[in-house]
């Protein structure tokens, strides 16, 4: 079967050649109409970024600095991002004509030299979603709820705090997070504004799940995973849990100072 992307595109992302690199760029191009089709047929709330010389480019939510390949976003759209901005303290001009996608969840299609992945994404620029995820998890329900989630997943999504395009050594797999109380104790190290909270899958040049018939199932299938978690965690005015956030963070104080 042939690779969608083959070892040769994944190699162009290092080399000198910018027509081979844009070989690569336009492929990716084409795999997100086909995967945004899916994605209003089926009503999911996401949207990729409103500047369109940014969707598919070398920006990554990721990382902090371009990376060596292209990644094409997809988030809130930009009326709920421009008022989530301003909720953290963002000018209303600055929010409604500058709106930063680096500020909000993300779930994102990246091709690199070593993988093509898929991710979900919450960077310590989107503080106010982080948040009101730690809050949310301070529930029982709702921790039983995410718990149940990540039950539904495929079992080789990584999980992780790291920053990068990279897949980091220091990661948990979805069947290591479920075992015992080590998902609760994982998110219980989660810090706001700090960690890059990061869930996806990575996989190498050529792997047979990305074959040119399989690969927009296979990333439909993918994103419809992480869309569950991103709901999850994404503030909405019926999923504000900014409250339970500031009680849990006076508790925590509160321990600090008496410890």
């Amino acid at each position: 079967m042939i690779s969608y992307f083959t070892a040769a595109d994944h190699a162009a992302l290092n080399g000198d050649d910018a027509s081979a690199r844009r070989v690569t760029q336009h492929k990716l191009t084409e795999l997100h109409h086909a995967l945004h089709k899916r994605v209003r047929d089926r009503n999911w709330d996401l949207h990729p970024h409103w500047e369109k010389a940014r969707v598919n480019s070398c920006a990554s939510s990721a990382c902090r600095s371009d990376i060596t390949g292209f990644a094409i976003p997809y988030l809130r759209s930009r009326e709920h991002a421009a008022n989530v901005e301003r909720l953290m303290g963002r000018d209303y001009p600055a929010a409604a004509h500058h709106t930063d996608a680096f500020r909000h969840p993300i779930i994102e299609l990246r091709v690199t030299p070593d993988h093509f992945a898929l991710e979900f994404i919450l960077n310590p620029a989107s503080w106010w979603d982080q948040r009101n995820l730690i809050g949310k998890l301070s529930i029982d329900r709702h921790r039983h709820d995410l718990r149940a989630r990540i039950a539904r997943m495929s079992d080789d999504f990584r999980f992780g705090f790291w920053d990068g395009c990279h897949l980091d050594d220091m990661h948990l797999t979805t069947r290591q997070l479920l075992r015992g109380n080590i998902l609760h104790e994982w998110l219980g190290t989660f810090a706001d504004g700090q960690d890059w909270l990061r869930v996806g899958v990575w996989y190498t040049p050529e792997s047979p799940a990305l074959t040119c018939d399989n690969i927009v199932a296979e990333v439909t299938q993918r994103t419809s995973e992480l869309f569950s978690l991103y709901q999850f965690a994404l503030w909405t005015s019926n999923n504000n849990f900014q409250n339970f956030y500031s009680q849990t963070a006076a508790m925590a104080s509160g321990k600090d100072r008496h410890s």
